[in-house]
């Protein structure tokens, strides 16, 4: 069976491989930290990770994030293309 996570949670997921904060994430996603603490948790469980280390090496064995730090998925919940910068 696939991994189902939402796109707010795969966008989450690849800010955290980039190297962003818990706090980094919410600013982006315009929620609340505990908000995400708890996205985190969800989606570290769905993932069978203990650690973030853990899910993002995981994330990036399914293929769910990108080696590329300039590149994310985007928001909306559409698909990102090769060429998707992130602006901050």
């Amino acid at each position: 069976m696939a991994l189902q996570i939402t796109p707010t949670e795969r966008h989450a997921l690849q800010l955290l491989a980039n190297g962003y904060t818990t706090n980094d994430v919410a600013t982006d996603l315009g929620i609340a930290t505990v908000e995400t603490e708890v996205l985190l948790k969800r989606l570290f469980a769905a993932l069978g990770a203990a650690t973030r280390v853990e899910a993002i090496a995981l994330a990036h064995k399914r293929g769910l994030v990108s080696a590329d730090q300039n590149s994310y998925p985007p928001h909306d919940g559409g698909v990102a293309s090769a060429g998707t910068v992130m602006k901050h």
